[in-house]
């Protein structure tokens, strides 16, 4: 397929670009797509004047076929915009606006073609790849997205890959601490503008983590198989959304609906028979050291602990209560032997009957 397609790349070389660019429905963001002189796929991201993600580059690399990775041309199609509103069923807003502008940004060479589509919403910009049919089934090795940010920014993030997955303390420091994060990241530049990086839409794919390979320039590090192929899929395919959002300040961030917007659409149908609810849980107190999981003089899950978490859910009208440590076997070196765990039989201080009485 690779070799099959060369004629008509020839035909159309004249048509070739070397950079393009697409605005959000606003025009304070504009990403600007290009190659290198040696043909490298690349994208920049700007916030008015200010440059918030420096060129960075794009491309994946397979392990039996010719990478989509350098000697590439450009043909960028028009600008497509895009401006609705849909329902959803629960979270902090019923109607959400999906108002963006598109860029199919398309990559050809000798060797084949790819397409990087690039959406960019007021609160920033998601861009995915799509490799079209012919391969067959595919191994990819590495990604090669990268973030190139600036070294002056300061960063909350959480390690990459660590024993503890996500539930380890954000820390805050410059980029030059960080080697492996996990996502979402965020970001403060000098100037106030505040990024996080992410993705939406993983589907049958990697997950990634933040891997930085050079002062401020991040790949995405996918999730390897046990051999260390990082994706195995069939062609046609589309990677998850790459999501950067952009804000002025920290509440645009948190105001943001870009992940939502980027995310595939409900697939179950009607949910309308779906109630949410909010629920409390003794637990947190232990990650503080205020309580413990285990047996002893500052037990979390006690009866009267638990009845005073009982009274606030539906005080405050809370759903639910998940309590942690009420069952014997935490005390000691609980996370390394989940075998003598019992789900019967509680600890002296936690009566089951008379909490659920209660």
């Amino acid at each position: 397929m690779w070799k099959g397609v060369l004629p008509a790349l020839l035909l159309m070389a004249p048509l070739l670009l070397t950079a393009a660019e697409v605005h959000s429905p606003d025009g304070r963001i504009t990403v600007d797509v290009s190659v290198s002189d040696r043909g490298v796929p690349q994208y920049q991201v700007r916030y008015g004047t200010e440059v918030v993600v420096n060129p960075s580059v794009l491309g994946l690399r397979f392990k039996t076929i010719p990478g989509l990775d350098s000697g590439f041309g450009l043909n960028a199609g028009k600008v497509e915009s895009q401006n609705r509103s849909w329902e959803q069923p629960w979270g902090e807003r019923r109607k959400v606006s999906d108002q963006h502008n598109e860029l199919a940004a398309e990559f050809s060479s000798e060797h084949g073609r790819f397409v990087v589509r690039f959406r960019v919403f007021n609160d920033g910009v998601g861009f995915r790849y799509e490799v079209p049919p012919g391969l067959g089934a595919v191994e990819i090795v590495d990604e090669l997205t990268e973030f190139h940010l600036p070294l002056d920014a300061t960063a909350w993030w959480i390690p990459g890959r660590g024993w503890n997955r996500y539930e380890f303390l954000y820390r805050k420091t410059g980029l030059s601490d960080i080697t492996l994060a996990h996502t979402p990241m965020t970001l403060r530049l000098p100037s106030g503008i505040h990024l996080s990086l992410h993705e939406a839409a993983l589907v049958d794919y990697a997950a990634y983590v933040l891997d930085q390979r050079r002062d401020g320039v991040f790949q995405t590090s996918l999730t390897p198989w046990s051999d260390g192929v990082r994706v195995k899929i069939q062609t046609p395919f589309q990677s998850p959304w790459r999501t950067i959002q952009v804000s002025p300040d920290a509440v645009g961030l948190l105001n943001s609906d870009l992940i939502l917007n980027l995310n595939e659409p409900n697939k179950l149908g009607d949910v309308s028979w779906v109630e949410p609810g909010k629920y409390i849980g003794i637990w947190w107190a232990m990650h503080i050291n205020k309580r413990t999981w285990g047996s002893g003089p500052i037990h979390g899950a006690t009866t009267e602990e638990t009845i005073r978490y009982l009274d606030f859910a539906a005080a405050q009208g809370f759903d639910g209560v998940l309590v942690e440590g009420w069952n014997e076997g935490w005390d000691g070196d609980w996370f390394n032997n989940g075998d003598v765990f019992s789900f019967t039989q509680s600890y002296p201080d936690f009566d089951i009957q008379a909490v659920a009485d209660h």
